[in-house]
């Protein structure tokens, strides 16, 4: 799936990223292919691996790989 960094805590390491589809999904430091999350800025363009996540809450972007 596509999507767009919308908020990104480079300290915390975790943010969001809104879907093609207008969803919202959370994301780690963890779930990504990024070595250096320091490069992940809001409003930047991602590809990602939408799972599911806890009930009631964000779905998780896993795989997340910049998109150039």
């Amino acid at each position: 799936m596509k999507g767009t960094v919308v908020s990104f805590d480079k300290e915390k390491g975790f943010g969001f990223i809104k879907g093609d589809n207008g969803e919202m999904f959370y994301t780690h430091s963890e779930h990504s292919n990024i070595g250096d999350f320091s490069v992940l800025n809001e409003g930047q363009q991602v590809d990602f691996i939408p799972v599911e996540g806890n009930p009631e809450k964000e779905r998780i972007a896993t795989n997340v790989t910049l998109k150039f």
